[in-house]
């Protein structure tokens, strides 16, 4: 009942944007996102890839919503397919992350110590860094693993948006 009333507000919510003017979002997959309707974000990313193959954005949420079902080899593919047609940061922390799920540390660990997010010297370092500290941590779940790397993403772009806010 919960999920049919947030559609709903979504939806709402849109024909309210859509009547003022506003820019229309995607709904489909976007809300299949917010719903944690994994399998309903991959049919509609993939229809999506159907006109334009090579979109590093649909080919990235493609790939996050394999991940979120732990179908990494499928994710591990829509990454890689990404990062062929550009280097997105994303892409390429997201397959960092889902080689890591996997079990492959050692690949994993490798693309996210060398990861690099051009124009956002924060979200580099932070990933980076802490990347490199959990690798020699030791012991450690690759879904505490994956946490971490979450905050330190979410960390560096904090840092960045500080610094990046005019002074009063």
């Amino acid at each position: 009942m919960k999920k049919i009333l947030l559609v709903l507000s979504l939806f709402l919510a849109l024909a309210v944007l859509a009547a003022c003017g506003a820019p229309k979002p995607k709904p489909i997959g976007n809300v299949g996102v917010k719903l944690k309707d994994d399998h309903q974000a991959v049919q509609f990313y993939q229809n999506q890839l159907k006109d334009n193959p090579d979109s590093v954005v649909n080919l990235t949420n493609l790939g996050r919503a394999y991940y979120n079902l732990a179908d990494y080899d499928k994710a591990i593919d829509a990454f890689k397919h990404a990062t062929n047609v550009e280097t997105y940061p994303m892409a390429v922390f997201y397959l960092g992350l889902s080689h890591i799920a996997k079990g492959d540390l050692e690949t994993g660990f490798d693309i996210l110590t060398n990861f690099r997010y051009t124009g956002n010297a924060d979200v580099t370092e932070a990933v980076r860094s802490e990347a490199k500290r959990l690798r020699n941590s030791g012991d450690v779940t690759t879904e505490a693993i994956a946490q971490a790397m979450f905050k330190a993403w979410d960390e560096g772009l904090q840092k960045d948006r500080v610094a990046n806010t005019p002074k009063k």
